[in-house]
């Protein structure tokens, strides 16, 4: 009789465990969400025109993305020049490859204080100000081990998504943007959460471009597309 309760137990548990069909419907709304961002946007430092750029096939493989986006956009009145990286995993577990101090090390690339003091050595933490969000990231910069190529400047952010209408732990991560890895490392380890995964934006720049620019680069493409972030999250656009 014992063996027989603790076999429905087991059944009656199995059954509320998250299921990958479960969360299609969220990530066709994201791969949606992701191939609409403009590839022209109109912003306060002038209008951003894009190009896309291929993702080299070790990057697929690493990330077995659901939806990625990478363009290079070239402003039409400065003519400086960024790269944007959108990508959304089904398992939030892939992303840590992708994690800058993880990924530019491996292309041969030294991460750097930000500045004369010593601090910050890891990245520092930064808070961007959208119209209707802050978005918290990191930024990290990157020096060249070979003279032929150059300094770069990573933005970066993840972002996690609500999971809705089941018990789920860790819900201070439903629906949130985390500026580095450990959220992700989390959300990926629960087995409720699995399979909604997770998503990371990029913007990279160049070392010509002053910390303002690039500030307003990233406030230009990303502050009329909050929808995109909201749906990342799993919210509706108001924020629910």
């Amino acid at each position: 009789m014992l063996s027989i309760l603790m076999l429905i137990g087991m059944i009656a548990e199995a059954g509320t465990h998250v299921r990958p069909a479960v969360a299609e419907p969220y990530l066709a709304r994201c791969r949606e969400a992701i191939a609409a961002f403009p590839a022209m946007v109109k912003g306060a430092s002038g209008t951003w025109t894009g190009r896309n750029s291929e993702v080299p096939a070790p990057a697929i493989q690493l990330l077995h993305p659901n939806a990625i986006l990478s363009r290079d956009y070239v402003n039409d009145e400065t003519k400086t020049m960024v790269s944007l990286l959108i990508v959304n995993c089904k398992d939030a577990r892939y992303l840590q490859g992708h994690y800058p101090p993880n990924c530019y090390p491996a292309q041969g690339m030294e991460l750097i204080k930000t500045n004369d003091q010593g601090k910050a050595q890891n990245g520092e933490l930064r808070t961007w100000r959208l119209e209707h969000m802050d978005i918290t990231g990191m930024e990290y910069h990157f020096a060249p081990k070979s003279p032929t190529d150059q300094l770069r400047v990573v933005y970066n952010f993840f972002v996690m998504p609500r999971v809705p209408a089941i018990t789920v732990s860790h819900k201070e991560l439903d629906g949130v943007i985390c500026p580095d890895i450990g959220s992700v490392y989390t959300s990926g380890e629960d087995y409720q959460r699995r399979y909604y995964g997770a998503a990371e934006f990029q913007l990279v720049t160049g070392p010509r471009m002053t910390r303002q620019e690039r500030d307003q680069a990233f406030l230009d493409l990303l502050s009329p597309n909050e929808k995109l972030i909201r749906t990342l999250e799993n919210r509706d656009p108001g924020g629910n």
